[in-house]
């Protein structure tokens, strides 16, 4: 498990493939939420996820203890809240104030992560967080005059997000990351499925198209993602993740315009290279710099 250790530069571009496939899921999940109920595509999702990540995981059962069937629990209670209010917001908002609000993980992992385990972030990588907030400010359009019932219901889920984020970064060093993340999503699919039931839904018959992206969904935009999350936080940090993940609305807008032909306008070209900027400044070792330069 820990043969090959990568470093943080390393760990932070495996991030920026979570993020990359999960910029196809909006797009792609939009285009499955026009034949399949909300409930339904949630429940069909993330137990398909589980059960394929249960087939990788199986192979370390022995490995099984209360200690990571509960972090499993804790960070699937995590996802399905997040999953939730993010798309019962967006029934009230615009797509654009939905990504610059769950964006805010952005802001929130750094500080939250100073008061719950007095982690201080580098002063880079708080450069870079300020910069990439910005961007996404842009990104989204910027109009922020009132904010809606929409907009709160997201608030909410940026908050789950974070929490998300800073404790995938504290259980993952200690605990298997098959058997962590396995349980995480068997998690969000036993909760997906009973508010499914509570909703009264079904499921529907599905074109061939929808089934291929449903598979899609489960695989890449969901059990590779949170596997490669899941591995990557043990070696760099929750506001180093948070910063890579904020590429996300960068990467949906890319394949928005691919698939669906939608344009990107001047000012979220501007707030996509403001995110870019952060990064990079958050990953260039300015000690290293300024000391060769002695």
């Amino acid at each position: 498990m820990n043969k090959y250790a990568p470093t943080k530069t390393q760990a932070d571009l495996g991030l920026v493939t979570v993020t990359i496939f999960w910029g196809t899921t909006f797009i792609l999940s939009k285009i499955v939420l026009a034949d399949v109920p909300l409930t339904s595509f949630l429940a069909i999702r993330l137990n398909l996820a589980a059960l394929v990540m249960a087939v990788f995981a199986w192979r370390y059962r022995s490995e099984l203890n209360r200690g990571v069937l509960l972090h499993g629990v804790i960070l699937g209670v995590f996802l399905f809240v997040s999953y939730l209010f993010q798309m019962w917001g967006i029934k009230y908002t615009t797509a654009s104030n939905a990504g610059f609000i769950t964006g805010l993980n952005v802001v929130f992992v750094p500080i939250f992560s100073v008061f719950l385990f007095r982690d201080r972030p580098r002063l880079a990588s708080l450069v870079g967080v300020l910069l990439a907030t910005f961007g996404l400010y842009l990104l989204s359009g910027g109009d922020y005059t009132t904010l809606n019932r929409g907009d709160w219901l997201v608030f909410i889920c940026s908050i789950t997000v974070t929490f998300h984020v800073i404790f995938t970064g504290k259980f993952a060093p200690k605990d298997n990351i098959y058997l962590l993340t396995a349980i995480q999503l068997l998690t969000t699919g036993i909760l997906s499925l009973s508010l499914a039931v509570i909703d009264g839904s079904t499921i529907p018959s599905f074109s061939l198209n929808t089934t291929l992206l449903m598979v899609y969904l489960a695989i890449f935009g969901t059990v590779y993602t949170f596997l490669m999350q899941t591995a990557m936080q043990r070696y760099t940090t929750a506001t180093r993740t948070a910063l890579v993940f904020s590429l996300e609305p960068v990467f949906a807008a890319l394949f928005a315009f691919w698939f669906a032909d939608e344009l990107l306008t001047d000012l979220g070209w501007f707030g996509g290279g403001f995110i870019l900027l952060g990064m990079l400044i958050a990953e260039i070792k300015w000690v290293n710099i300024f000391n060769s330069g002695k």
